[in-house]
């Protein structure tokens, strides 16, 4: 497979063409599983079949790590088989150290050995993730990471997490379609979490119930009643409102990515770049980042990816009622100044997160045109077995360029009619556009239109669908490139 490299805010291949990822997470959590998807080889071909051209490919530590220094090689061989399927299939793949909670003793994560509480009891809460706030076993466990904290064998916790990525790293060398790694997934504050929770509460009783001397425990009290906090998200609607709350809080949060966030983040690429000293950096933000807090994270490498996520705040219920794509547009607004800041590509590592309703097919489209706008790769959460069936698939199943002649400028595809738009510049003959298209088998080319130079064209179906490609291959060197794909009566 080409290789990819950075180049400012965009990907790039060998042959200078920009490109664009678009796929999906596959990770198993389970430790009854060995942490191991049970799915069948076919499930990589319904992939290229979508139109996926990445997986974020899930890592438990627990599961690679499951006693000091000591790596399960086995589970990894069964991981590498994963990333090769994906290679069979033209897609590549960039290595997810997955967590939720910490530790697989609350979610997934950490081995028993590398979680160190100090005795605090954990709390679960009505939604998973509220334990973040209301666990002192999770917090405790984040803190004595983040102070790296030996363990029982006298290694610091971070030490250890470095050089198990090293291990990772080197196992999976070998693999031409890996891309990168992807440090931690959703970094937790640990006790600052407190702090967090406590400036957006009291933003909140400012801007909402307009309290001088609010009672920030009934406040909190309220948060972590689910009924209730539909309410209070209700509240939350108006932009205006939302964007002051989140604007005037994260303080604590934003300390955090400076002091040890991003030092924690260089101390583990500089253990992977010792193994690999190219393979890109995949850098996420803060848990409090997914609802609009702005990172602050810095930039710790050359080939560093930024790789938020973005989730509405009705994320894991089946309250849609509730959903507001205004904050969700609002959370990729605020990872586009970030981006800006850093400088570098973005591959939202995580959306979506949808349940079986009408609705995700629409909610779907908002935010992949959100993509489409700022030129954004992305993986989907998450694979699960019986997805297929899902509302919301047929909008992953889109047309998108997968890599351009020039510098890609803009483009979009329309679900209705079956059309497609793009625009790029500097076109190069050395470079090659491949546009994936959902419904290829049903269109000539006659059904293609390009302005701006004479290309070599050609229509590539895949083995499985309806689906393929347009290869478009310009035979000069022009200042700028449009290309229509005219949607046909029968694909609709």
């Amino acid at each position: 497979m080409k290789k990819l490299f950075v180049n400012g805010k965009k990907f790039v291949d060998e042959t200078g063409a920009h490109i664009i990822l678009s796929g999906i997470n596959f990770v198993c959590k389970e430790r009854s599983l060995n942490y191991i998807t049970k799915c069948d080889d076919a499930v990589f071909e319904w992939f290229k079949d979508l139109g996926f051209n990445v997986i974020r490919m899930g890592l438990i530590w627990d599961g690679v790590e499951p006693s000091p220094l000591q790596y399960d090689d086995d589970y990894l061989r069964k991981i590498k088989r994963f990333v090769g399927l994906a290679r069979e299939n033209d897609i590549y793949v960039f290595l997810d150290m997955h967590q939720d909670l910490y530790s697989y003793k609350y979610g997934d994560g950490a081995p028993e050995w590398a979680t160190i509480t100090d005795g605090e009891p954990h709390i679960e809460g009505k939604m998973w993730s509220d334990a973040y706030l209301q666990s002192g076993a999770v917090m405790r466990a984040f803190d004595n990471f983040w102070t790296n904290t030996p363990a029982h064998d006298g290694i610091g916790l971070q030490d250890h997490y470095a050089k198990m990525w090293a291990h990772v790293t080197a196992f999976f060398k070998d693999c031409d379609n890996i891309i990168g790694y992807d440090l931690m997934n959703e970094p937790a504050v640990g006790s600052l979490s407190q702090e967090v929770l406590a400036e957006l509460i009291l933003a909140y009783a400012k801007e909402v119930l307009n309290t001088p001397e609010p009672n920030l425990a009934e406040l909190t009290k309220l948060w972590m009643d689910q009924e209730k906090r539909f309410t209070i998200l209700k509240n939350l609607s108006e932009l205006t409102i939302y964007k002051k709350i989140v604007g005037s809080s994260g303080i604590a949060a934003k300390a955090y990515d400076r002091n040890i966030l991003s030092p924690f983040f260089a101390k583990v690429a500089g253990e992977i770049r010792k193994v690999d000293t190219e393979g890109f950096i995949f850098t996420e933000t803060n848990y409090f980042s997914n609802v609009a807090i702005q990172s602050e994270i810095g930039r710790i490498d050359q080939a560093q990816v930024y790789s938020p996520h973005g989730y509405d705040l009705v994320v894991d219920t089946d309250r849609y009622d509730a959903y507001n794509q205004q904050r969700v547009d609002y959370i990729f607004d605020t990872h586009k100044q970030v981006q800006d800041r850093l400088d570098m590509p973005v591959m939202v590592g995580e959306w979506g997160a949808f349940t079986d309703f009408d609705v995700t097919y629409e909610l779907a489209i908002a935010i992949i045109k959100k993509f489409e706008k700022y030129l954004w790769s992305n993986t989907f959460w998450c694979y699960y077995s019986g997805m297929e069936k899902c509302k919301y698939i047929k909008a992953l199943k889109r047309a998108y360029p997968m890599s351009t002649s020039g510098e890609l400028l803009e483009y979009g595809y329309d679900y209705h009619s079956g059309n497609f738009n793009l625009v790029c510049q500097n076109i190069s003959t050395s470079a090659v556009t491949v546009i994936y298209y959902p419904e290829v088998k049903y269109i000539t080319l006659n059904d293609i239109e390009i302005e701006g130079s004479e290309c070599d064209v050609e229509i590539k179906k895949y083995s499985r669908g309806s689906s393929g490609t347009v290869i478009i291959k310009p035979k000069n060197k022009t200042e700028r490139l449009a290309i229509c794909i005219k949607g046909t009566k029968k694909q609709l």
